[in-house]
């Protein structure tokens, strides 16, 4: 493709005539029309303009992308596999590599920066997740200052709350945190929101009804998260919470096929199980253990794939365990038997059903 079809290509995608494209230069309509043809290229000083108009890089518009695409789709596509084995090293250096290689890419920036996010998570020495702290909002501003690509500075936006809110470094700031958060579109304006909306044709009603379905997941994922991780000073009323959040996800998912929440299961299960054993309730503090090792053994023995879901709720959403994430490489069942060490539950230690939980 020519530079003057690749201008017409994104002039026409972003429903601008000749005339419009040369009122927002400061040139002629002709002007815009030989460029267009390929009789004339523009002075240097339009690449830039142009580029912020269309929302798009200098290197597209001057036909230099596309090999550059194709290796950052091979990054992509690394990254997903680091991402569901839980690698989060290898993850950040495959990011920091391609942001190397290509320093002005938004794209590779913004994957950079989430890359380190998530390392806050996922346990280290304290000087290097605060120098990645660091590191991470330094990125996103920059994105945020230069970058005009909507979804990568949706992403960004996430990922600056998520480390300003982040208490524990000195990057910390609520100030900043609110002020991004509000630039945030509303719940009811999210993509996965208007996608039901956007839906209407008899063709692509099954399209509608799996995107209806995996809101249903996503919000009920939400909404007991914000019940049962809530800060309750009295373990009767955690209990209550996480018992809660269980009985909802058993309404929606009756048939027991969890799928992926599985692992939301399991960390219910252990939260009971913590509950019960500040109560000193031995039976129930094993019952919930056993649940949760239950769910964690079903998340890790999920085959890889496209599975789906199959009560009537949700029987069009679907989850493919290939493109899950976590920040840990330990199975969950692994993960269940780290979480028995809490000294909550040494009251047990000599317990047969306890003992057994711990054998491989």
């Amino acid at each position: 493709m020519s530079f003057g079809q690749r201008i017409r290509e994104l002039r026409r995608k972003n429903n601008m005539t000749q005339e419009e494209l040369a009122e927002l230069l400061s040139i002629s309509s002709q002007a815009v029309s030989r460029w267009e043809t390929d009789a004339a290229m523009p002075d240097i000083s339009f690449l830039v303009p142009l580029a912020n108009l269309f929302g798009t890089t200098t290197d597209e518009l001057l036909g230099r992308e596309s090999g550059k695409k194709a290796e950052i789709e091979t990054y992509k596509e690394k990254s997903q596999v680091f991402a569901n084995k839980g690698d989060v090293v290898r993850e950040l250096a495959l990011w920091r590599e391609a942001a190397q290689k290509y320093p002005g890419d938004f794209e590779c920036l913004e994957h950079l920066a989430s890359s380190l996010l998530i390392t806050l998570y996922s346990g280290g020495e304290e000087e290097t997740l605060e120098s990645n702290a660091k590191e991470a909002v330094e990125i996103c501003e920059r994105i945020m200052r230069d970058c005009n690509v909507s979804e990568i500075r949706s992403r960004t936006l996430q990922t600056l709350v998520y480390l300003y809110s982040a208490k524990d470094y000195s990057v910390a700031n609520e100030e900043k945190a609110v002020e991004y958060a509000s630039m945030a579109a509303s719940l009811h304006c999210s993509r996965e929101n208007l996608l039901e909306t956007a839906y209407f044709t008899e063709e692509s009603k099954p399209k509608k009804l799996r995107q209806e379905h995996r809101n249903i997941i996503s919000f009920l994922d939400e909404l007991c998260m914000k019940i049962y991780y809530r800060k309750y000073d009295d373990p009767k009323d955690r209990l209550f919470a996480c018992e809660t959040a269980l009985k909802l996800w058993e309404t929606v998912i009756y048939d027991g096929n969890y799928l992926f929440s599985h692992c939301r299961i399991q960390k219910i299960y252990e939260m009971i199980a913590l509950c019960h054993a500040e109560l000193g309730n031995a039976d129930a503090t094993l019952d919930a253990l056993e649940k949760a090792f239950y769910h964690a053994e079903k998340f890790d023995s999920l085959p890889e794939g496209e599975l789906k879901y199959t009560s009537v709720f949700v029987n069009f959403a679907t989850v493919d365990t290939k493109s899950t994430s976590k920040n840990y490489m330990l199975t969950n069942t692994e993960c269940a038997r780290r979480f028995t060490r809490r000294k909550k539950f040494d009251f047990l230690r000599d317990n047969p059903r306890f003992i057994s939980l711990l054998e491989e």
